[in-house]
């Protein structure tokens, strides 16, 4: 009969890396001074290349309030996207955790009912 801690293997490190939790402000954060830079740019560069403003970047005011196509919406848009990406991205990786952790519980039951039938089949 084996016991449970004698059929456990260690991982290997970089194994052990794709199973590790993400951290939720990490990923937050990330997409957040993504989401914040790419808009403030995109807002900036229209200024700059579309002065006539044929690219619809006002229609963003209808999500984010305060937001206009300038130098002060894109200060104000960029907060908004910071926030909104901070969302998404604390939300994605709180996702992927829960989604692992229940996984990672699948696949230790299937294994401890494997290592548990032999030992039933002799009762």
């Amino acid at each position: 009969m084996t016991s449970t801690s004698a059929v456990t293997t260690k991982l290997d490190p970089e194994l052990a890396l794709v199973f590790a939790p993400l951290d939720k402000r990490a990923m937050g954060l990330a997409l957040g001074v993504l989401g914040g830079a790419l808009l403030g740019g995109a807002t900036l560069l229209s200024l700059l290349v579309d002065p006539q403003r044929t690219f619809p970047l006002y229609l963003l005011s209808q999500i984010f309030p305060g937001y206009e196509v300038s130098a002060r919406g894109a200060l104000i848009g960029a907060g908004w996207a910071c926030f909104t990406g901070f969302v998404w991205g604390w939300f994605l990786a709180f996702m992927r955790n829960l989604v692992m952790a229940a996984w990672l519980l699948g696949v230790r039951v299937r294994a401890d009912l494997t290592a548990s039938r032999s030992l039933l089949d002799h009762i």
